[in-house]
């Protein structure tokens, strides 16, 4: 009879059951996801996978489709027609990124919604560490952007947001835009970025409470708001409120984001702005590349670690 002493016995039996284990870490790989607006054309579509810096077909990416009838159908409750168009064209690149990473964006002819602005929208509407690019072929406002972003992320996690939030994201990035249009859009960005933090610190509910903060910052911000848009803001943070937002996930998800309002590639037209857009592209190819090495390195590193 073969005797096996005790401890190859207890690696055999380790591996042995190892072996009937479910492999459960592929199920929860989570999924790179581009959706590509659907009145792109093939020459449009070219131009957002350059200002992209991506490869489809060569890199292991899911693409959908978003269309303006979804825009309207999420955010048309809270955002204007006017404000949603009648083409969808804006497309979103959505990875998912380890805990604690937080909300990187990257904008590409998005001329009013700052990359602070957007992930703070999108922490409202539930999405949480993930690197965002958003690229349009040509200049657009951005506002219908956040249906394609909601979408690519929840099909790159597997999980749907709420509905009410990303409504309600939609609505803070009408808002403020909408204030911006009288105080400035830096003010107003600002602006609201206070508001909210102190609405979710101060555990604030009570709308004449919010009213009496707003009026609080009008002053230490130096900013004249109109009755009309003290009562938006107002209604709005009421509804944020409802979410229960925690301000430490706040601040963690924005960590990655400049504050500093952002228009990735220049509108302007002439020899200055050919320059500034070639540099900008420049620029985002040199940062994405960046990035792509650390991922590697990290990935390889953690494959080592784990090997040992």
């Amino acid at each position: 009879m073969i005797r096996i002493s005790s401890w190859p016995r207890r690696l055999l039996v380790t591996v042995v059951c190892l072996a009937f284990l479910p492999v459960t870490f592929s199920q929860a790989a989570k999924e790179v996801v581009v959706t590509w607006g659907a009145d792109l054309s093939a020459e449009d579509k070219a131009k957002v996978v350059k200002l992209m810096g991506i490869q489809p077909g060569k890199e292991p990416l899911r693409e959908l489709v978003v269309t303006n009838t979804e825009e309207h159908n999420l955010l048309g409750e809270t955002v204007p027609a006017s404000y949603l168009g009648t083409r969808a064209l804006s497309s979103a690149y959505v990875e998912p990124l380890e805990t604690g990473n937080g909300i990187q964006v990257s904008t590409h002819n998005i001329t009013w919604v700052s990359r602070r602005m957007f992930a703070q929208a999108l922490v409202t509407g539930g999405v949480r560490d993930a690197n965002v690019i958003v690229a349009a072929p040509v200049p657009v406002s951005g506002t219908a952007a956040l249906t394609g972003i909601f979408k690519a992320f929840e099909a790159a996690v597997g999980e749907k947001l709420p509905e009410e939030a990303k409504r309600t994201a939609g609505e803070e990035l009408y808002v403020t835009r909408q204030v911006g249009e009288s105080v400035g859009h830096e003010k107003a960005s600002r602006l609201m970025e206070r508001i909210k933090e102190d609405v979710i610190s101060r555990d604030l509910s009570d709308k004449a409470e919010i009213i009496r903060l707003i009026n609080r910052l009008e002053v230490e911000l130096d900013i004249q708001l109109s009755a009309s848009d003290v009562e938006k803001i107002a209604d709005l943070m009421v509804r944020i409120k409802g979410l229960n937002l925690e301000l430490n996930d706040l601040e963690m998800q924005l960590t990655q984001v400049s504050r500093r309002v952002d228009e990735m590639l220049s509108t302007e037209t002439g020899t200055k702005g050919s320059v500034r857009s070639w540099l900008q592209r420049l620029l985002d190819l040199l940062a994405q590349l960046l990035e792509r090495f650390l991922s590697y390195v990290g990935g390889a590193r953690s494959g080592i670690d784990h090997r040992r």
